[in-house]
């Protein structure tokens, strides 16, 4: 079912330093608010793959996005558009020079103390902080694509196959064991 809701997809990236994060100034075409650094996948991108481009693309950074630090959405107020992203945090030291690439874009290393004060979008400062310190629960691995080809089954052998979760088999009278 289709109900008309276009939902986008976005992948950003949280860099800490120093007490510090890294956040993108949004100056172009009437904006003035501060993001994540972050953008849309490319038709067959990955979603670590997308957020590692986007930071390069907007920051100058190499950045290592291998655990997923939340889950958000975001509905506009017709309910027309709907943006799901998945943040992830650099786990490994961040290489290159911070400089400005794209025009309209300024990135910056903002104090976690002055979240508050900025034009935050979404306004996820208090999150950005409490995983910071701590507060929030630890970060998760992020598992990328798990999509795997059926190959045929064999009927005359049971039914076995591959899933994104393992190789399993259904043995005799419906039992399912995973073959390692």
């Amino acid at each position: 079912m289709n109900d008309g809701i276009l939902v986008r997809l976005r992948c950003s990236v949280i860099v800490f330093r120093d007490g510090k994060i890294l956040l993108v100034h949004r100056d172009q075409d009437g904006t003035d608010n501060w993001v994540l650094p972050g953008g849309d996948p490319r038709p067959g991108e990955g979603m670590a793959a997308c957020a590692r481009r986007e930071v390069l693309e907007e920051t100058g950074l190499h950045v290592d996005p291998a655990r997923c630090a939340f889950v958000f959405e975001a509905i506009d107020p017709t309910g027309t558009q709907r943006t799901l992203e998945i943040v992830f945090l650099a786990t490994r030291p961040v290489t290159g020079d911070l400089h400005s690439v794209e025009p309209g874009l300024l990135p910056v290393f903002v104090s976690l103390d002055l979240l508050g004060r900025l034009r935050l979008r979404p306004p996820i400062s208090g999150h950005l902080r409490g995983l910071h310190d701590r507060d929030l629960p630890p970060t998760v691995p992020f598992l990328g694509n798990l999509w795997r080809p059926q190959p045929a089954l064999d009927i005359g052998a049971g039914i076995s196959g591959f899933s994104p979760f393992g190789r399993w088999s259904a043995g005799g009278r419906g039992r399912a064991r995973r073959l390692e």
